[in-house]
């Protein structure tokens, strides 16, 4: 199926400035922001595609105009809300935090999520601050006091997920040891769960309405605590985004256990992560429409609309068929918010949609709302881990590379790109040969892997018995792993 997503509905509800809310937009123009970008050793992206090398630069420019140095009282931050809030919120920052490393921002980054994690308290029943501004409050638009503010319940999970991403992508063992983080994920996995009765056997009992507290202001009494991404549903008690969330922030704490040598802590939460994904798979799929129900109601009824995304971003769909399905039914769907379009790209590759992914990069600058914070680091993403296949694993010390290109003829490069606290650059030409330069402190393995069944695999001229997997959408994926010492480069190729 080839869908052109030329004209996107904003679904404008209530204001926390997160995906699907409403708010005036402002110019992202600032003169100071400049100062905000880390230094980067010279990262360069070239192809011969000058509409996706255009596409790049557009969305980096974008990216680093909203990045602010360390003057600001909150310290080094960039923008993650909506423009003109000078704010950053839990949602954006976790999904913006892959492109930020890319970017430079990795000051910015540990001390986001450092942010929230210091917030997290008893008197908000384990929330944090769902959004904070550049002199370290939380955001006005959002938050009265500690009885009156808006925030939606996958936050915690999503938080978690992404600082394990961002360990895997920097090696910062901050992510897994700094006491305040580890308080954040340790409370949110235990008493946030409890407090807002989300555990698998009681999440599609819960009330509506939880934890309300006495309050003479009005504002964000029916909005503190929403068991959804998506904000214009009313009468929810939980949603299929919810669930998805909490397995994926599950089953991150699970790998950060194991990363730390806590064996039985990372079984034990793997297991609660599974019982998610069941409750999902077994009550949650609707074979009448072959996708995933969206909403459960407070008359315990199911419901469909917007949320299916986020079954995909925290890989809680595993089963190939109904991946097909949910991808299926995602495409059907033409009024998509731009929020939802910027996690697209890198989506669409992962699963395969080569073409609908390329569709939306060469085309997202002219998309409405496309100054959005999320859409240019999601672009960002989309081209290196996407395009480009480029992933890294601080926990397995290797880097997999598989690309994507729409065309054979093409290249496309990375030089220089921030990860594993050093820099890699890699380049592909077509989707058949790479080059991967490994100027990281340590030996790496990469992974060169190309889509299809291969034989052998050339590296640096010699022929290697090629290794095949079978990826989760059911495609032959032909790879070969390769240690690469610091400061050496390395070719591979199928003949």
């Amino acid at each position: 199926m080839y869908i052109k997503y030329s004209i996107f509905m904003f679904l404008s509800v209530f204001s926390c400035g997160c995906w699907g809310c409403s708010g005036s937009e402002e110019s992202n123009d600032n003169p100071d922001n400049e100062g905000g970008k880390d230094k980067v050793r010279n990262m360069l992206f070239t192809s011969s595609d000058n509409s996706l090398e255009r596409t790049f630069y557009w969305a980096k420019k974008t990216a680093l105009s909203y990045a602010h140095d360390g003057s600001d009282p909150v310290g080094y931050w960039y923008e993650a809300a909506l423009p003109g809030r000078n704010a950053f919120c839990m949602r954006d920052a976790s999904h913006q935090s892959i492109a930020a490393e890319i970017l430079g921002l990795s000051k910015h980054n540990l001390n986001m999520m450092k942010r929230f994690a210091e917030n997290i308290s008893e008197p908000k029943d384990w929330c944090t601050h769902w959004e904070i501004d550049k002199y370290n409050n939380p955001c006005s638009a959002d938050y009265v006091n500690d009885a009156n503010f808006w925030y939606n319940l996958n936050a915690n999970f999503d938080v978690i997920f992404g600082c394990w991403r961002l360990y895997e992508w920097t090696g910062n063992e901050q992510y897994l040891k700094d006491a305040e983080l580890t308080n954040f994920f340790k409370l949110s996995v235990n008493e946030y769960v409890e407090r807002w009765q989300l555990e698998p056997e009681k999440i599609m009992n819960r009330p509506k309405s939880m934890n309300a507290k006495p309050t003479t202001t009005g504002g964000y009494r029916e909005t503190r605590g929403l068991p959804s991404y998506v904000e214009n549903y009313p009468g929810l008690t939980a949603s299929s985004d919810l669930i998805a969330a909490i397995y994926g922030g599950f089953e991150a704490y699970s790998r950060m256990q194991a990363a730390l040598g806590k064996q039985s802590e990372s079984e034990k939460h793997l297991q609660t992560a599974e019982k998610y994904r069941t409750l999902l798979e077994e009550k949650w799929w609707n074979s009448g429409i072959n996708a995933y129900h969206t909403f459960w109601t407070a008359q315990s009824t199911f419901a469909d609309g917007e949320g299916l995304t986020y079954m995909l971003w925290f890989n809680a769909a595993q089963q190939t068929d109904r991946i097909r399905g949910t991808i299926a039914k995602m495409m059907s769907r033409k009024n998509w918010n731009i929020e939802n379009v910027s996690h697209f790209p890198l989506l669409w590759y992962r699963y395969n949609h080569v073409q609908e992914a390329y569709e939306i990069l060469t085309t997202v600058s002219t998309m409405n709302r496309s100054t959005y914070p999320e859409v240019s680091y999601g672009m960002i993403e989309g081209i290196i881990s996407g395009a480009m296949g480029i992933v890294p694993s601080a926990s397995q010390k290797k880097v997999i590379t598989l690309p994507k290109l729409s065309r054979e003829s093409d290249y496309l490069q990375i030089e220089d790109l921030p990860m594993l606290q050093g820099y890699i650059t890699v380049r592909h030409e077509g989707n058949k040969k790479s080059k991967f330069v490994n100027n990281t402190p340590d030996e790496l393995t990469w992974q060169a892997a190309y889509m299809g069944q291969a034989s052998q695999i050339t590296v640096n001229g010699e022929k290697k018995t090629a290794l095949t997997r079978t990826d989760i959408m059911g495609n032959k994926v032909s790879y070969v792993d390769i240690k690469v010492p610091a400061g050496a480069e390395v070719q591979a190729k199928i003949e």
